[in-house]
């Protein structure tokens, strides 16, 4: 599946998730390309883009270096769905802020909001303009991993979102 994307930012984007294959590429003329792999023994769930949380399944390289992803197991809380990564000195986490939405961090500074669609849109709200680099992370986790959780309260009472 390929989906074209148009930030007021960073410009025009391509998002390409090959769930058989197990990869996402994330590229553009103004950012650099990051593609997350998933490893071959991983087990394929179909709720998440990607395939699984399993950080020991999955490996992240941005402009051909391979960097640190670190996604949590996504359980009761929102902040179970998180995902982290190093680069640069700095640890950038996806993390849901909403029932659709996840914030983008670097270490407690917010970057922006992103929100990903059911067709494999991923859109943002930059709260400043980011590094390329940046937009490059923040579109590759919300991409991999989807936005937003159910508040816990409401899982746990077995309501969901209209």
């Amino acid at each position: 599946m390929e989906v074209q994307i148009t930030d007021a930012t960073v410009g025009e984007l391509t998002l390409t998730l090959d769930r058989d294959g197990g990869t996402m590429r994330v590229e553009g003329d103004a950012i650099p390309a990051v593609v997350v792999r998933r490893s071959a023994e991983a087990v394929a769930q179909p709720h998440i883009p990607i395939g699984t949380r399993g950080p020991e399944h999955l490996t992240m390289n941005l402009d051909g270096t391979e960097i640190p992803l670190r996604p949590a197991p996504g359980r009761v809380t929102r902040h179970s769905y998180r995902a982290e990564v190093d680069h640069a000195g700095s640890t950038y986490t996806l993390v849901p802020i909403s029932e659709v939405s996840s914030g983008l961090f670097r270490g407690k500074h917010g970057l922006g909001e992103f929100t990903t669609l059911a067709d494999g849109e991923v859109r943002a709200e930059w709260i400043a303009p980011p590094s390329p680099e940046e937009a490059a992370i923040g579109y590759a986790l919300a991409a991999c991993f989807g936005s937003g959780a159910e508040h816990p309260l409401l899982a746990f009472f077995g309501y969901t979102a209209l």
